[in-house]
């Protein structure tokens, strides 16, 4: 796991594995909503809460591995980007992944408790709702294959 990556940089390998998992996650949530337009609900629900589980997963990991790794200053000092830009950078980043993370949150709950208990959802505006939660979701993934580059390409 700490091992380098497949990337062919100097990153750990879960770095990479995350860093790809991000890369396509927007495209793998725009399948499922692709699922929803074509009025294929169930396989809506089960992609979106697959995709939702495997992402906290996927976070889990990277957390644990950030820590132990000796978290972001360790990965500065073999960087060449400006630190102040990264800090202010990731700051943003944590911000939006937070924001989003609670509307995605409250999103699943929502579509678990209509879908799975029959129930009036929490969310009103399930569309509406989702639209945000991909965007942020999607700005998040981008921002995080950026900070990937910073630290380590670029």
């Amino acid at each position: 796991m700490f091992e380098t990556g497949f990337l062919g940089t100097s990153a750990p390998f879960y770095m990479d594995f995350i860093t790809l998992y991000f890369a396509v996650l927007p495209f793998l949530m725009g399948v499922g909503i692709f699922m929803a337009v074509k009025k294929r609900y169930e396989l809506h629900y089960k992609m979106q809460l697959a995709i939702f589980v495997v992402t906290l997963l996927v976070v889990g990991i990277f957390e644990v591995g950030v820590r132990i790794s000796g978290g972001f200053s360790a990965f500065m000092q073999q960087s060449n980007a400006n630190e102040t830009f990264m800090i202010i950078f990731l700051v943003i980043h944590i911000l939006i992944a937070l924001v989003a993370f609670v509307l995605y949150s409250v999103l699943m709950y929502s579509a678990v408790k209509e879908f799975r208990l029959k129930s009036t959802p929490v969310v009103k505006s399930h569309k509406k709702l989702g639209m945000i939660v991909f965007a942020g979701m999607s700005i998040t993934s981008l921002m995080g294959v950026m900070i990937y580059y910073f630290l380590f390409v670029f």
